[in-house]
């Protein structure tokens, strides 16, 4: 195992023993109607929570019979709002008459005489929201008005946190994304929401780079913060974070460049079912492989089907007058896949120029792609070229593997491609 492997392996420790103690944190708001776990359930929505069976949705006989005196008020009607969003709730026609009978009442209030009132309960307003979103076909005139009343400078949040919540919802009801920052003082919650914000498509993304800063961030002083410590709400949208930071590293590390080497090295292998009848077949199927093309193809239909994200022909950013095309991107783990075919074994010297010419520029002015694998096809069968190609490839800045196959043996040598018999 190497360091940065172990590094990894304890991080990845040391966040189970979080998210754990996360999840016990959360399962403190697990009651029918509480508003904490509602908000909790929503952003946690898809993501599973160590340990805990979700008791929230307030969308039962019971909780409507033990709150029935109440349910035109806003606490409630948020809670509603809430249960509409939860899987498999009963009771939603219920549900949905008490929020026609009690949304159009909030819309005759004015929201801001004092601190109290629901406008300073971002868990209440973002319930309300939801409400407004179930019952946009039947009270389309609320959406518009709770928009109206999200943007009234009078409207002052409590702390950043509570002001994104804010952000969210406007970007909820006018269909824009909001621009949200965040400072190196943070601690963990405000980037675990812009992170949430961002997969809800309320908060654009920004640049791979900066996706990538704001993820070890959250990552790193999540680490640092005890659970107990935090709201419900604070820990439900670091545990969301954690869980999806947490998921992609993980499919990164899986799908490592040694795996990509690995599926490349199986290319001899695989070319055992390759198709080239002899003559004594009645109609015989010949599968010929004359230039870089044909490798090309062969070589996305192996990585396609392991590697979900390969780009095929990746354009690249313009450097001076000159455009650059690799022939295949895997963007999620920052590697570029160069094909080369050696027709004999003169062609690998100008094949190792040609990599060298072009490795400096596929890899300047990206922030997508960190590194190259050449993949060499020897037509030749040159064997004895290729230990020395491949070192002085791995020499380059960038280039960190070389994979070479040689034709397989039941194809006929170069200049020797009958056509199929008729």
């Amino acid at each position: 195992m190497t360091g940065q492997e172990d590094t990894n392996g304890l991080a990845a420790a040391q966040a189970g023993t979080w998210l754990t103690a996360a999840a016990q944190r959360i399962a403190a708001g697990n009651v029918p109607g509480h508003l904490d776990g509602l908000f909790a359930r929503h952003v946690l929505a898809g993501t599973a929570v160590a340990g805990l069976d979700w008791n929230v949705s307030p969308l039962s006989p019971k909780w409507l019979a033990d709150n029935r005196d109440r349910l035109g008020q806003a606490p409630a009607l948020a809670a509603l709002g809430y249960g509409l969003t939860c899987p498999g709730s009963a009771c939603q026609a219920d549900a949905r008459s008490a929020l026609a009978d009690g949304l159009p009442r909030l819309m005759a209030r004015d929201l801001f005489t004092d601190r109290l009132t629901l406008i300073h309960d971002s868990l209440q307003v973002t319930g309300i929201v939801l409400a407004a979103q179930a019952m946009a076909t039947d009270l389309p005139v609320f959406g518009d008005w709770l928009l109206g009343v999200l943007h009234d400078t009078r409207l002052r949040a409590a702390d950043r946190f509570q002001e994104l919540i804010y952000h969210h919802l406007r970007a909820i009801l006018s269909g824009q994304p909001a621009a949200a920052g965040w400072r190196p003082d943070d601690g963990p919650a405000v980037p675990a929401l812009i992170h949430w914000m961002i997969t809800a498509g309320t908060a654009p993304p920004g640049s791979t780079g900066e996706l990538a800063t704001l993820q070890n961030h959250v990552f790193r002083s999540a680490l640092r913060t005890d659970p107990a410590k935090l709201t419900i709400s604070q820990a439900a949208v670091i545990y969301r974070a954690v869980t999806d930071i947490l998921d992609a590293s993980i499919g990164q590390m899986v799908l490592s460049r040694s795996h990509l080497v690995a599926v490349l090295r199986r290319f001899e292998a695989a070319m055992r079912r390759w198709r080239w009848d002899d003559g004594g077949n009645a109609n015989p199927i010949r599968w010929p492989i004359t230039s870089e093309r044909e490798v090309q193809d062969i070589l996305w239909l192996i990585l396609r089907s392991v590697f979900d994200d390969v780009v095929d022909e990746e354009t690249l950013p313009k450097l001076g007058h000159s455009t650059y095309r690799a022939d295949f991107g895997l963007p999620r783990m920052g590697a570029l896949i160069e094909v080369k075919f050696a027709r004999s074994h003169t062609d690998f010297k100008k094949i190792e120029k040609e990599v060298m010419e072009d490795s400096a520029a596929y890899l300047r002015g990206t922030s997508r792609y960190k590194e190259i694998v050449v993949f060499i096809y020897d037509e030749s069968s040159s064997v004895q070229e290729h230990d020395i190609t491949a070192a002085a490839l791995r020499e380059l800045d960038g280039v960190t593997d070389v994979v070479i196959a040689s034709r397989p043996g039941h194809l006929p040598s170069p200049g020797r491609h009958p056509p199929p018999r008729r």
